[in-house]
């Protein structure tokens, strides 16, 4: 009697010590299964935290929209063309919402330098060594040249015979005007619209400014004018982001590098300036 229950005991133990085996294995899976979801949402939560935002949420987006077709406003006076498709498109694939703010061109580099006003600007921003020493630049998202601009009826037929001319402040149009026609008077404007005014009243005899975007201007609003000259400098678009904010410009090279090679870029080159050069 005994012995059997001795026997009977060592079942029972051996019997305890197989249930604990399956409940420890069981409780293994399922921390590893815990925490394998809890690391995917940290990378998920990683990847929207990295880079900071102005306001949560939203990528902040400073512009100058007189310069149609890369950015103006349209006849609601909402802003479009060619870079508010862009950066749409960016925030999209982001998951943000895209909130479009409005100043002066020549005052765009320096908010985005002090990161409080906005996360980066996109105003077809050529990117030079000058700029990058206030902010980073993403990688180029159009190809421009400049343009002389001049009134139809004008009897220039070189730019050595241009005594006055009309520029957009801090614009590499300016930085043209001033290396390359030093014995012209130059004026220089806050807006494209208003050099051109300048032009049409007889005030200048010329304007320079981005080739894309003079081409536009002759060909629609502006026929009484005409390109007397495209200026080959290779210029390259990019969007500027404050330099401490290193991980934004990651995250926006790969939303444009996925667009350039899905098609995006061309279609947006197309849709608004009716060419994918």
């Amino acid at each position: 009697m005994k012995n059997k229950r001795k026997f009977m005991v060592s079942i029972a133990v051996a019997l305890a010590a197989v249930a604990a085996c399956f409940a420890l294995a069981a409780c293994s899976g399922s921390s590893s299964s815990s925490s394998s979801s809890s690391s995917t949402d940290n990378q998920q939560s990683g990847q929207q935290s990295d880079y900071k935002l102005v306001n949560a949420g939203e990528l902040t987006v400073g512009t100058s929209p007189d310069f149609r077709p890369m950015e103006y406003l349209d006849d609601n006076g909402n802003i479009t063309g060619y870079e508010y498709g862009v950066m749409q498109e960016v925030a999209n694939r982001l998951g943000l919402q895209l909130n479009f703010v409005t100043s002066s061109f020549d005052s765009l580099i320096t908010q985005v330098a002090a990161g409080t006003s906005m996360d980066c600007a996109a105003s077809a921003i050529t990117i030079n060594d000058e700029r990058e020493e206030e902010v980073d630049f993403t990688q180029p998202i159009y190809d421009s040249n400049l343009a002389i601009v001049v009134r139809a009826d004008s009897n220039i037929t070189d730019p050595s015979q241009i005594t006055s001319v009309a520029g957009q402040q801090g614009s590499s149009g300016e930085d043209w005007i001033n290396e390359n026609l030093r014995d012209a008077r130059y004026t220089s404007f806050q807006e494209v619209p208003d050099s051109l005014a300048a032009l049409r009243a007889g005030q200048v005899e010329a304007v320079v400014y981005d080739e894309p975007v003079a081409r536009n201007h002759v060909n629609g609003e502006y026929s009484d004018c005409k390109i007397l000259e495209v200026i080959p400098t290779g210029e390259q678009y990019g969007i500027a982001v404050n330099k401490d904010n290193p991980e934004l410009t990651a995250a926006i090279n790969q939303a444009l590098t996925d667009m350039q090679n899905d098609g995006t870029l061309d279609q947006l080159k197309q849709q608004y300036i009716g060419s994918t050069d």
